[in-house]
Formats: C-alpha cells, structure tokens, sequence
C-alpha cells in the first residue's frame, strides 16, 4: 500500500494527505501497479467530461479543456520526458551525448515540435471521437446521462499507456548509472509487466462493457496488442539507441501510447 501511495506522489500532482517516507526501492517494486494510478487519472478525466460536455458544445473546445486539466493532474512530467527524448535522439549524436542533451533542463527544436505536435494530434482525434460518437448515436445512453466516445477513450487510454511504462522497464536496463527512474527500471521484471498488462486489459474491458457497449471488445484487445507491441519496439529502440530507457524515455513512451489508444478508438469506432 505504502508504495501505491508513493506512486501516487511520484506520479501525479494529486494532493494526497498521507506522507509516507520516500523509499526509491519500494517506489520501484510497485512500478507493477502504475496502471492503477492511470485508472484513477481517467475517473478523473472521466469525471471533468461528464461535467464539460453540458456545457462546452464543441468537442475541440472540450477536447482541449480536458488535455489541460490532465496536464495539471500530471505535472506535465511525462511531457517534459517526451520533450527531452525527441531533443535526445533526434539529435543524431552519440549515445552519451545524446543522454547529456536529455538531461538538459532547456527545450530545443525537436522537443519543442514533438509538444506541439502531440498536443495538435491528442486534441484532434479526442474531438473527432466525439464528433464520430456523437453523429451516429453510439454510446452508453440514458434519459439523464448520454456518454459518448471521448469519455470512454479518458477511461481507458491513461491506463493501457502507463502499462506501456511498465512493459519498458521490464524489457531492459537503465541506461545512466544513477537517475531518479533507476529503480523503477531495476526492480521491475516480466511478471510485473505481465501484472500491469493483466490490469489494464482487464480494467479495460470492463470500461468497455459498460461505458461503451457499442465498441466491439475485439477491437479493444487488438488496440492494447498492438500499443504494446509498438511499446516493445520502442524499448529496443531506446536500448540500441541510448543503452537502455531513462526516466524522460518512460515518460515518453506513456504519452505516444495515449495518442496510439486514441488512434486505435477513433479507427475502430470507423469500422465497427
């Protein structure tokens, strides 16, 4: 429980009033269960939609509000990660400088692209998930409550992506010799990936069920298969490129997972 709550902590911006004592190794040995705190971010989100869309009419509009309420949940540590891992990489140099240039608390050209970017595609395609959603009727629906798309990809996308996270921690080393991610990498193995996996399928599904009965549940699976085999890929990409993953390329990682789930849900709901 005690590593949960330091999850938490580490992880989000979200006051919470216990104050356990920082222990890096217990931080790491629950890296298991960092799906949980994306769960408890897309009841957020979730939450911020239902409230939004009663009275924001254009999904864009709305779309934006909610990436804007996420980053202030998060801290906007996960962007800063994906920031400095585009500036790192792209900058075509050796492996050690291209892990100085990460560690460098400025923005340069390619990070600044890959926010903007990023921000550009997130904001689009939760609109047009909505759009879609909205214009075929689709959706959980009541006389008191009508959800549509946007809402299920708040729920669900948070989570297959932090166990994306998960995944690269377990696929291989940590490429500095000290870092504040260090241990998360070193004491994460494959049964804690399988476990985070486990967890955000599952949850998934269920949110699925229930929030979204009109998506086929096959699309969902096929959706989290291949967010985590491209999760796979960029954790061997990370390794041949820098040695191994860092705490901006675990952060890096979530958020291009998001944009996959997202991509995936706006795809299926196309096809259904």
């Amino acid at each position: 429980m005690r590593g949960l709550i330091l999850l938490f902590k580490f992880m989000t911006r979200l006051p919470i009033p216990i104050e356990p004592k920082f222990d890096s190794e217990e931080l790491g040995k629950s890296m298991k269960f960092f799906p949980v705190v994306g769960i408890v971010t897309g009841i957020l989100m979730y939450i911020f939609y239902l409230v939004g869309v009663q009275f924001i009419r254009s999904p864009f509009v709305l779309a934006t509000v909610l990436v804007l309420i996420e980053i202030g949940i998060t801290g906007a540590m996960h962007l800063d990660g994906l920031s400095d891992t585009f500036d790192g990489i792209f900058s075509y140099r050796s492996k050690q400088k291209m892990l100085e240039i990460m560690k460098d608390s400025r923005i340069g050209a390619n990070g600044a692209i890959a926010l903007i970017m990023y921000f550009l595609l997130k904001i689009i395609i939760l609109g047009s998930i909505e759009m879609e959603t909205s214009l075929m009727g689709l959706g959980f629906l009541t006389p008191e409550l009508k959800t549509f798309g946007m809402g299920f990809a708040l729920l669900v996308s948070p989570v297959v992506a932090r166990a994306n996270s998960v995944l690269n921690c377990a696929m291989t080393s940590y490429a500095r010799s000290s870092g504040s991610a260090k241990e998360l990498v070193e004491q994460t193995n494959r049964n804690g990936a399988t476990i985070a996996i486990l967890i955000s399928t599952v949850y998934s599904l269920l949110v699925q069920a229930f929030v979204f009965p009109s998506l086929n549940p096959i699309y969902l699976v096929n959706i989290i298969f291949v967010t985590h085999v491209l999760g796979a890929y960029f954790a061997k990409l990370m390794e041949r490129k820098i040695g191994g993953v860092t705490g901006d390329t675990l952060g890096a990682v979530l958020e291009l997972s998001q944009l996959i789930v997202l991509l995936g849900i706006y795809i299926a709901i196309g096809i259904r």
